[in-house]
């Protein structure tokens, strides 16, 4: 009898437990998908056009929206940054300051343009930045490391015609014939607005004029490159997915997300915002 009460007991003892711990358990493994711990071999993305849909007046970025770009940037965590249409090398200056100088950054040249891309990383990475030629314009590229351990990370902010199929073509070819000589010894992320319309639900639009040209240029795209954004949806007003972050087929997606509360002004585009692990 007394070994009955003393397993009832015991029985008893081991449901109560479960019962207090296994709330906490759930929470701790709610909070660790919440929040992935940062070990080194994670990379966080943001690709953003920042300017302004407003045609009629200044459609390039506004200096008064920098210190809100520096909160999104900064509230992320982001590693490194791609954006577009910044008026120059002034602009990248007030940005950084907003950033607390905790970034580095870097203008492309302008070519056939009044607009121009900008990469940022964090300081501590060794960052070296240079221009990278496509077809009649530049796009800005870094290159630097998370660990020593990794391969280099190589990253191009672009940023495609948006009236000219052919032009975006082009521009998309060279890009990646540019990137293929690299893939084999770096990691390369292509991030930006390529104004590419190939969603199945809005097959036209006035900004495309030949959806054949945009289809094989994603097509070529995707022959090299995962598209990492693919599942985030929209990136712009009207129902657009014109922004997108390609990258190695052999890197892990974690979270890929359109951030859509971070636009400010008259913004016309959400920053995609992308990690991945090694």
């Amino acid at each position: 009898m007394l070994l009955k009460f003393l397993l009832g007991v015991l029985l008893v003892s081991s449901l109560l437990g479960a019962f207090v711990l296994a709330p906490k358990q759930r929470r701790a493994l709610s909070d660790e998908r919440q929040s992935p711990v940062r070990d080194g071999r994670r990379l966080r993305l943001l690709s953003w056009n920042i300017g302004n849909g407003d045609l009629e007046a200044e459609s390039r970025a506004h200096a008064e929206d920098l210190p809100a770009v520096a909160k999104v940037i900064m509230d992320n965590d982001v590693d490194a940054v791609a954006l577009q249409e910044l008026t120059g090398a002034d602009q990248l200056k007030l940005l950084l300051a907003a950033l607390k100088n905790r970034y580095r950054g870097h203008v492309s040249g302008a070519r056939n343009t009044d607009r121009v891309e900008a990469v940022l990383v964090k300081n501590e990475l060794n960052v070296r930045f240079n221009d990278v030629p496509a077809s009649d314009r530049f796009a800005a590229g870094a290159e630097f490391r998370l660990t020593p351990d990794l391969p280099a990370i190589v990253l191009v902010s672009v940023h495609a015609d948006a009236f000219d199929a052919s032009r975006r073509r082009a521009f998309t070819e060279n890009l990646v014939d540019w990137s293929r000589d690299r893939i084999g010894t770096a990691n390369v992320f292509i991030a930006g607005d390529f104004n590419l319309e190939v969603s199945v639900r809005n097959k036209t639009n006035l900004f495309t004029d030949d959806t054949k040209h945009d289809s094989e240029s994603f097509a070529y795209l995707l022959k090299y490159f995962q598209d990492l954004g693919s599942d985030a949806g929209e990136t712009s007003i009207n129902e657009r997915r014109i922004d997108y972050v390609f990258g190695p087929a052999r890197v892990v997606l974690v979270h890929a997300e359109v951030l859509r509360t971070a636009a400010v002004g008259r913004m016309d585009h959400w920053p995609l915002l992308v990690e991945v692990s090694f």
